[in-house]
């Protein structure tokens, strides 16, 4: 996916989610005005800062996949194969989120009084519901080597920062001059976007590993002699 298509999917969720939080809080006005301020800092805005971190992920993770489908009507299908896994890293970042989310203030005022057992039981709970979505969402992932390109889909939940660091199998659709070679490996094959924009690993062998380097070489795709 482009560079530029990236940052609209990024900031649009963005956007889209502050309205959602926004809409909420405002749903819940009415509950809020007989809570303490004390409940409403420690349990309330952490709810709906944990709620508004799910509803990114899948607002930007629909997005994206909407966007491959239409690409996906206007293509002929030629091989698809499973997708790889989600790096550690890249886990992480979402991870971190929810701890800044619950403990950002004790890192800032080292003021450990603010952690209640309702706000660790909270973070505990969203941190094994992020942990299902995103094992989920790995399995919805799928590469797709069709006529023009090569296509990363799937209900990806993974947050791509624009100018962050690429991802390992970056969701979108990728022409083949876009691929600026690859690498067969012993079980697997790393094809190199153009321009830094990551890599795509492609675990597969036998006949369809056959298959896949002749699709390639047949678009001009360069074998590489080094990373």
């Amino acid at each position: 996916m482009k560079t530029m298509k990236k940052s609209m999917a990024f900031f649009l969720s963005f956007i889209v989610t502050v309205i959602f939080i926004t809409f909420f809080t405002i749903l819940l006005d009415p509950i809020l005005k007989d809570i303490s301020k004390p409940s409403i800092k420690n349990t309330i805005l952490p709810f709906l800062l944990s709620l508004g971190l799910i509803f990114f992920m899948f607002f930007q993770g629909f997005l994206k996949w909407n966007w491959n489908k239409k690409i996906l009507k206007k293509n002929k299908e030629l091989i698809r194969v499973k997708g790889d896994n989600f790096t550690k890293t890249e886990k992480l970042w979402i991870y971190i989120f929810l701890i800044f989310i619950y403990f950002g203030q004790v890192f800032k005022e080292l003021f450990f009084t603010s952690i209640t057992i309702e706000k660790i039981l909270l973070f505990v709970s969203f941190f094994i519901i992020v942990h299902f979505l995103l094992k989920f969402s790995e399995k919805t992932m799928e590469i797709i080597l069709l006529k023009n390109g090569v296509m990363i889909t799937g209900l990806d939940l993974r947050v791509d920062i624009p100018l962050g660091q690429p991802l390992n199998n970056p969701t979108g659709f990728y022409p083949y001059a876009n691929i600026d070679g690859y690498i067969p490996l012993q079980d697997k094959m790393e094809l190199f976007l153009e321009l830094e924009q990551g890599k795509i690993t492609v675990h597969t062998k036998g006949k369809e590993r056959s298959q896949i380097l002749y699709i390639l070489k047949e678009n001009g795709v360069e074998k590489r002699k080094y990373v």
